[in-house]
């Protein structure tokens, strides 16, 4: 009998619970590695491992009989990708990718390095840095930590001198980033796929919509115009090609009035703006990511005409019986605790 690959996750959320589906689908076993036992992948993996994300020893013996080893999150200590990878485990995407990704400054000087055009930014690392910093990009502008940002937390506004040093208390004085504010027309993310070969495949466009910096709906096609389409997936190709990438990653743009989009964010994952794949595209985000890290054919998705992705949000997750009447797929995470601001699920539209 042929042995069936098996996948390592690390982390339980939402995000391993849908690899971990489409992984069964693909008769791929999963093994997820996650300090909650109740976490939302405990629920569609193989085999779940309780334990923290710092424990080397127990990491390499979680490794051992993965074929690789791939994570949902951003904030998996790099150290813990390397040992693994060190041991002879393929780890997608790598370490040295999640090292750049994980810390906004590198992020930054990445793009920077490469040309690949981004919003003014300044590095933060005491309030006394910010007054030259606020004198070249000017108000207004967002004072982001450089690590463990996510749903808008770790970011505060500045819009005047008087606000400076607040900000910078609100963020409790962390390695910080300062990034100019883009008048921008439209939020859009390409979400794409590629191979150790090079092989790559894009989905189309996604345009997004947030509020107090969390995604609530994304929506396809979107509304630019096709060149800019065309330029968003050129400029996520050759991320992915510089970054020696392998695996399924986000691109998040501002596109401005004048057409130019200018690069976000990058999340080296499957992504919240690509939900909209299950059910409206063939194969879909987690498959796509599947099948890049194993080295399996990146087939060209076939997609819906239109499709609508809406995160349900805390209290929002008690429509998703009236929505499924509507003709909405509902996905629930399976979460317990309704927190204000918690994505406790997704619903996604599609129009045939």
């Amino acid at each position: 009998m042929t042995r069936q690959q098996q996948i390592g996750i690390l982390g339980g959320g939402q995000l391993a619970m849908m690899l971990a589906e489409a992984a069964s689908a693909l008769q791929l076993r999963t093994k997820v590695l996650a300090p909650d036992a109740n976490c939302p992948a405990a629920t569609t993996a193989d085999f779940l491992v309780q334990d923290d994300y710092e424990n080397l020893e127990s990491l390499r013996d979680f490794a051992q009989n993965c074929d690789v080893i791939t994570f949902e999150f951003e904030n998996v200590p790099v150290r813990s990708l390397f040992a693994m990878q060190n041991a002879g485990i393929p780890v997608a995407p790598g370490p040295k990718v999640l090292a750049i990704v994980q810390d906004r400054l590198t992020e930054k000087q990445f793009l920077l390095n490469n040309q690949i055009p981004l919003a003014k930014f300044a590095r933060i690392d005491k309030a006394s840095d910010l007054p030259d910093a606020i004198k070249t990009i000017g108000f207004p502008c967002v004072l982001k930590t450089r690590h463990f940002g996510y749903d808008g937390k770790g970011q505060t506004w500045i819009r005047s001198e008087g606000q400076a040093e607040p900000a910078f208390d609100l963020i409790h004085h962390h390695p910080a980033v300062l990034e100019a504010a883009i008048p921008f027309v439209r939020e859009i993310s390409v979400i794409a796929a590629r191979s150790a070969d090079g092989s790559f495949v894009a989905f189309p466009v996604t345009e997004n919509q947030h509020k107090d910096g969390i995604l609530r709906r994304s929506f396809v096609p979107a509304t630019c115009q096709d060149y800019i389409c065309e330029n968003a997936k050129t400029i996520t190709r050759k991320i992915a090609n510089n970054l020696n990438y392998v695996g399924v990653l986000a691109v998040e743009f501002f596109e401005t009035e004048n057409g130019k989009l200018l690069v976000n964010e990058i999340a080296p994952r499957v992504h919240n703006s690509g939900h909209w794949t299950r059910g409206g595209a063939s194969p879909d985000q987690f498959e796509m990511h599947l099948r890049a890290i194993l080295g399996m054919e990146l087939p060209q998705p076939k997609y819906a005409p239109q499709a609508i992705m809406q995160n349900l949000i805390g209290a929002d997750i008690a429509k998703a019986e009236t929505m499924q009447k509507d003709g909405w797929d509902i996905c629930d995470y399976g979460k317990s605790g309704n927190k204000e601001g918690r994505k406790m699920g997704h619903a996604v539209k599609v129009v045939n």
